[in-house]
């Protein structure tokens, strides 16, 4: 067998056809022991004489005898060349965004989603690189929107880097900086003159100046240096500062902020507001909550029904539309959060003073009162601006002891008690509600990663998710539900919290992959409901796969986003949902607050109904875009203090599960959350098959599947890679 007959069936038997063009070429290294190099050139002949198409074109019959294949390739490349077809494959012009990658070619990702993705050889991007906005002329036929398209660009339309991390080494006439994110796809040239105190191996932020449409690297000088690489404090840096992210505000924010009240004005607002500061409000949050916006009270109405009432901070009181600090919060979208550290959507006079709900002082909310009855049901509810006064800040733990009867928090607590106790019977209520009409309850442990006061990581661990919890998700459910009713039902311009049905081919994907555990279900992917997906996720609630399903049953779901239109909650199986509880931090909050108020004024009409209908639709785009940047980069520095964490348990074993299979080795996690890889090459020797559609890597002696427990010792912690190897103990 010829090389070429021995790597296309390697790509058939391993199932690499519709993987990504590195992808690939990583698993023939896998499989042959070869370099990177080699292996990217025996693809590329592949693909250069028609042997095989990358991203699901017709491909070859690999069943066929070996002295056939070829053959039958090459007819394939003679028809896919047909004169009449060719001249049916008009150009046509498409506007989107070059994503790079470790080689020397991109990919455009248009605008307009109904097209695929369209590959652009390295000659044809004429000095575009990653993340810039450009537009293409396609090679293809604008009618086939299946197909591989390949494209060159016509104009770089904006640049999307401008500002780039990474590591620099100065030479003896100029300085260049290797980005850390390799899909850039070159090096910056920096003069000597502008290195700003940076040094030979340092970490730092370059603004670029210049860029060129040819292979001449761009040009720019140091604007920030972060420190040594490898250091924790350093690599945190990097991650934030390559989403552009920052600690600090803009100088005239800040100057707006300082002339902010440090108290409220009570004879400012009384009588034009209800004063509800003599009740028994108060806060439950985490001991290492930064800002507190959401406080909560409770009683029992003369028919049996429960009053709760949900108090959120009046944000919008301070930040107006258009105004110096409203630009800015709009620009940031949400507040990010990390371990040690939060980038505040919000300067700390507002996120930690005048709006937050602290302990004891007076406070502007929005305030809506629920009567609940024994079904769960709101039947009635009032929405006002009020001036409440929490009596207590109440953390989970606490509240939970309380829950639980402790005598010492009990006692301490007395006048609380049995108003959390009547909040912990609404929300068994809620609860069970919210499980009837289906909606999904993901058991997908959260990480909490506590450091040392060197900022080094002291522990990982699964973060509590007990009762004190839930009773506070299910009381800003109700509420949200409650706000996101009325202005529908108003037809008033809103921003709803949306999450749509899931696709029919990842679903049916999940379903097989969950009947192959013995889960049993009559659901169809193409019309599954959320009590479908909670009837197959209780069925494994036994079952060590458990985690593992219930984040496979997740990422088979769409994205929540944010829409001016009500599309309803299909995880929570809400028919209209909204997010209105932190305004602090989330700014769709703050921008539904705003027409709350509007609305309780008799003021949403004429130019302001109108200027807020036109706002909603860019607050939505913009608020989930800055939300999914804010989720990368938790997700990215929380590894990287994972991978710091094992860099202290080198050698040690654990127990742990299998939690993802590739053909290139599985995933495990342990207990305490943290992801390591076992790769192929370590796992015993075996003629290894992966299956993708059962998620099964299946040797003639070993299989491993999704859930399988294993024990393991952690060999390698590379932190500039943000890998954690494994091998596996027999």
């Amino acid at each position: 067998m010829d090389n070429q007959t021995k790597y296309l069936s390697q790509i058939k038997t391993n199932k690499l056809e519709n993987l990504d063009y590195e992808f690939i070429i990583a698993q023939l290294c896998v499989l042959n022991n070869k370099p990177f190099e080699d292996m990217k050139k025996a693809l590329d002949d592949l693909i250069s004489s028609g042997l095989f198409a990358l991203n699901g074109e017709e491909a070859v019959n690999y069943n066929q005898p070996n002295n056939e294949m070829l053959e039958d390739a090459k007819r394939l490349l003679l028809k896919n060349k047909d004169p009449k077809k060719q001249k049916s494959n008009k150009p046509f012009k498409l506007e989107g965004k070059i994503q790079g990658t470790k080689s020397d070619f991109a990919f455009l990702i248009p605008f307009d989603k109904t097209y695929p993705d369209v590959f652009i050889s390295a000659g044809n991007l004429k000095g575009a690189i990653n993340n810039d906005t450009v537009s293409v002329e396609v090679m293809g036929n604008r009618d086939n929107k299946n197909k591989r398209l390949e494209g060159r660009v016509l104009a770089i339309l904006e640049r999307g880097n401008t500002l780039v991390v990474g590591k620099i080494f100065i030479g003896k006439s100029n300085a260049m900086v290797m980005p850390d994110d390799v899909k850039f796809g070159k090096d910056i040239l920096v003069p000597l003159s502008k290195l700003n105190g940076a040094s030979d191996g340092d970490k730092v932020v370059v603004k670029v100046n210049k860029f060129y449409n040819d292979k001449k690297n761009p040009e720019g000088e140091i604007s920030e240096v972060l420190g040594r690489p490898n250091e924790i404090e350093t690599e945190v840096k990097a991650i934030i500062r390559s989403y552009n992210l920052y600690e600090t505000f803009p100088n005239k924010v800040l100057e707006v902020a300082k002339t902010l009240p440090d108290e409220v004005d009570m004879q400012k607002y009384l009588g034009k507001r209800k004063d509800l500061t003599n009740i028994n409000t108060f806060t439950i949050d985490g001991e290492d909550t930064r800002d507190i916006d959401d406080a909560i009270s409770i009683s029992k109405n003369s028919n049996g029904t429960y009053k709760l009432g949900v108090h959120i901070a009046d944000v919008g009181e301070y930040v107006t539309l258009n105004s110096v600090i409203d630009k800015e919060a709009f620009k940031r979208g949400t507040s990010v959060y990390f371990p040690n550290l939060v980038l505040p959507m919000l300067p700390r006079e507002l996120s930690n003073g005048i709006c937050s709900l602290n302990e004891m002082v007076n406070r502007l909310a929005l305030s809506v009162f629920m009567d609940i009855n024994l079904k769960g049901e709101v039947t009635n509810y009032e929405i006002c601006e009020s001036i409440i006064k929490s009596k207590k800040r109440f953390t989970y733990t606490v509240v939970q002891k309380i829950i639980e009867g402790d005598k010492r928090e009990c006692e301490l607590n007395a006048p609380f008690v049995n108003d959390i106790k009547l909040m912990q019977e609404l929300n068994l209520v809620l609860i069970k509600m919210r499980e009837k009409r289906g909606a999904i309850d993901f058991e997908i442990p959260e990480s909490k990663i506590t450091l040392n006061e060197l900022g080094d990581v002291l522990t990982i661990e699964k973060a509590p998710r007990d009762d004190s919890h839930r009773l506070i998700e299910s009381f800003m459910v109700a509420a949200n539900e409650t706000i996101a009713t009325h202005f529908k039902n108003m037809k008033a311009p809103f921003v709803y919290r949306v999450h749509e049905q899931p696709d029919s081919e990842k679903m049916a994907n999940f379903l097989r992959l969950a009947t192959g555990y013995g889960v049993k279900t009559t659901a169809y992917p193409d019309n599954i409901s959320p009590l479908d997906l909670q009837r197959i996720l209780k069925q494994v609630e036994e079952l060590d796969c458990k985690v593992m399903l219930n984040s496979l049953c997740l990422r088979s779901l769409k994205k929540a986003k944010y829409s001016p239109e009500c599309l309803g909650h299909f995880g929570l199986a809400s028919t209209m949902y909204c997010h209105f509880t932190s305004p602090i931090r989330r700014y769709p909050d703050l921008t539904i607050h705003r027409i709350i108020k509007l609305f309780l004024r008799g003021q949403l009409e004429g130019k302001l109904l109108t200027e807020q209908r036109q706002f909603v639709a860019a607050s939505s785009l913009n608020s989930s875009d800055r939300e999914q940047a804010a989720d990368k980069v938790e997700r990215d520095v929380d590894d990287l203090y994972r991978v710091f964490y094992m860099t202290h348990h080198i050698g040690e074993e654990f127990e742990g599960i299998v939690s993802g299979v590739t053909n290139f080795g599985v995933f495990v996690q342990l207990e305490n959350t943290v992801e390591g890889m076992i790769k192929i090459t370590d796992l015993p020797r075996d003629g290894y098959v992966f299956d993708d559609l059962d998620n099964v890597l299946k040797g003639a002696k070993n299989t491993f599947t999704i859930g399988k427990k294993v024990k393991v010792k952690c060999v390698n912690a590379n932190v500039l890679a943000r890998e954690i190897d494994f091998v596996l103990i027999p």
